[in-house]
């Protein structure tokens, strides 16, 4: 009985360098890409054959690395193990499991990373770790500071080794953009797999004639645009220029053809915006899909589960009865953070920013005092 799809058919490497099973277990690295001298083999070790036995065997609540997964899908939230389950098709799963059960290596199909945590933009809802861009801000807020972080050049080298038999392939930051690696690795892909299933995640914020030409060669690439508000919201959470976004946006669209989903992040700053943001993008030519799945959980000072319950309810019924591609989730039980502490972190964006978000979402007003 397969659990859970994802170590059956591939990996996830993150800025570390550490390989995890997937990005709901990044702090239960198996192996450093450095130690790893080729990643098709160590798919096919021992180390993921261990994770692929104890979930034919249904044991998926003993497995440390799938319990974030367990945790929350008994709170209601969906998860990654239930849309790679639902949504992502493997031709070859079958023939795979027959290699793998006849000691032949088999491809990876899903390969998901993040090569740096270089950005070029320093939101709201982020922090150093994913962002270079933010290390000043950290350093000025009085928060931890991550250093600038990217894997080897050697690592990108064993990830084009693999591109031949992928299936999937997902690339996010950082900004991925704004890492050329992922264009020479987005290039050789185009020339050993160009049919692969290819998304980025991206801030849209700018793409460079060179990314957009060899974008143009991957006709199954689909750009998922992170957009959490429009106008001054928008500036004041991703710290971009929201017209110019949406610019690039359509650029992309009439150079390639390719419609792009918008995936906005749900948090406290952009919890009682929601509307806005379908009702602008709603008709416009280059979008596919607007959803409303990904909630801020972290640092905890942006999460909704700061508001007061009736308060969040009420939004949460309002929302599933409208036309929003919105998916709703419970209140943490274990959050510890008041508003009056997330108000003061607010605060500090404001004057970072040089304009109030609370005069833009006046629903957040009645929590100054």
């Amino acid at each position: 009985m397969i659990t859970c799809k994802v170590p059956f058919t591939g990996l996830y490497l993150q800025t570390t360098g550490d390989v995890v099973l997937c990005c709901h277990s990044q702090k239960d690295s198996l192996g450093h890409i450095n130690d790893i001298e080729d990643l098709e083999s160590f798919y096919n070790s021992k180390v993921m054959d261990y994770f692929r036995t104890e979930l034919n065997k249904g044991n998926i609540e003993t497995l440390h690395p799938c319990k974030l997964c367990v945790y929350n899908e008994a709170l209601g939230h969906e998860t990654f193990r239930q849309r790679i389950n639902q949504y992502y098709k493997f031709p070859n799963e079958k023939i795979d499991s027959l290699a793998r059960e006849q000691g032949i290596d088999a491809p990876i199909r899903y390969l998901e990373y993040t090569l740096s945590n270089i950005c070029n933009a320093d939101c709201s809802t982020c922090s150093s770790f994913f962002s270079n861009k933010w290390a000043k801000l950290d350093e000025k807020f009085g928060r931890k500071v991550y250093p600038l972080t990217k894997v080897s050049d050697s690592a990108v080298e064993k990830i084009e080794k693999v591109l031949y038999g992928l299936n999937y392939l997902e690339i996010k930051g950082g900004e991925p953009f704004a890492d050329v690696r992922n264009i020479r690795i987005l290039n050789k892909l185009s020339e050993v797999n160009p049919n692969c299933n290819v998304s980025i995640v991206s801030n849209m914020h700018t793409i460079t004639p060179e990314s957009m030409s060899i974008i143009k060669k991957i006709p199954n690439l689909k750009l998922f645009a992170s957009i959490d508000g429009i106008g001054k919201v928008y500036d004041w959470i991703r710290g971009g220029n929201f017209l110019k976004t949406v610019e690039t946006m359509e650029q992309y669209y009439h150079e390639t053809g390719n419609k792009i989903q918008i995936g906005a992040t749900i948090s406290l700053y952009n919890f009682f915006h929601l509307e806005e943001i379908y009702w602008y993008f709603k008709d416009r030519e280059f979008i596919d899909k607007i959803v409303f799945h990904n909630w801020a959980i972290m640092p905890k000072y942006v999460s909704c589960d700061i508001l007061p319950e009736d308060i969040f309810n009420q939004y949460q019924t309002r929302y599933q009865c409208s036309p929003l591609d919105y998916k709703s989730r419970a209140q943490d039980p274990k959050q510890n953070y008041t508003m009056s502490q997330a108000i003061i972190e607010m605060e500090k964006m404001n004057k970072h920013r040089g304009f109030n978000l609370q005069d833009n979402i006046p629903e957040l007003k009645q929590y100054y005092k």
